[in-house]
């Protein structure tokens, strides 16, 4: 599940945006994301979290979630 995050206010880094995010991602699901989905331009180090850029991300959008682990396959008898 991810949470998207708007802010294009100039004078944020996105590592202030992140964190802002990341603190309503919480309040909101009760627990930390492990990823942050953000246009390349936004790309940061931030500690706990992986920053990837996504190529459909606008600049000053944040999503922050979780990546989906696929499914285990049954094992064969």
């Amino acid at each position: 599940m991810f949470l998207g995050w708007f802010d294009d206010t100039r004078k944020k880094t996105p590592t202030e945006k992140i964190e802002e995010a990341v603190e309503r991602y919480v309040a909101k699901f009760g627990k930390a994301p492990t990823l942050c989905l953000v246009n390349a331009a936004d790309v940061v180090t931030y500690a706990g979290l992986e920053v990837r850029a996504a190529p459909y991300i606008s600049p000053n959008h944040f999503w922050v979630g979780e990546e989906e682990q696929p499914a285990p396959t049954p094992l064969a008898a």
